[in-house]
């Protein structure tokens, strides 16, 4: 049984309807999930008319020149650094929401804003070929109870 059969709510005509416009991709009875491989980039065209000026990308591109990537269990951090910049002068301090960079030769420190609360203690870095990595634990929604001592 095709998916055109299987999930009549899923034609081409009606998807299109309900967006309001002519999709490039629906073709010969095909249901929209035949192929999903369009949906990247119609959900980052559609993020870029909705919101001009701001990156949608996959990975978030961070002020500080930083990539950041999401897996289920860590934020990965890769940040590019420069010819002329000596990796050994550099220091990371990770907290739960962001990341500092220091020892640049300009003097300044960047600081790398997370998408979620990690666990600074779980960090480990390595710098490769002028690219450091950064990874963390994210942390766990399921967090043991820790009992509160009651005064009297």
């Amino acid at each position: 049984m095709s998916g055109f059969n299987r999930h009549p709510w899923l034609k081409w005509e009606q998807v299109e309807k309900f967006l309001g416009q002519k999709l490039p991709f629906g073709e010969n009875g095909q249901t929209f999930l035949d192929n999903m491989t369009w949906v990247e980039g119609y959900v980052q065209d559609m993020l870029k008319k909705a919101m001009p000026g701001v990156d949608s990308g996959i990975s978030a591109h961070n002020a500080a020149g930083a990539e950041i990537f999401e897996t289920h269990e860590h934020v990965i951090i890769k940040v590019k650094i420069a010819k002329d910049e000596d990796p050994r002068a550099l220091q990371v301090y990770v907290k739960s929401n962001q990341i500092k960079l220091t020892g640049f030769l300009s003097g300044k420190n960047q600081i790398v804003k997370l998408p979620t609360l990690v666990m600074p203690r779980t960090a480990r870095v390595s710098y490769k070929q002028r690219l450091l990595q950064i990874r963390v634990r994210k942390r766990g929604l399921k967090e043991n109870y820790v009992e509160a001592y009651i005064r009297y």
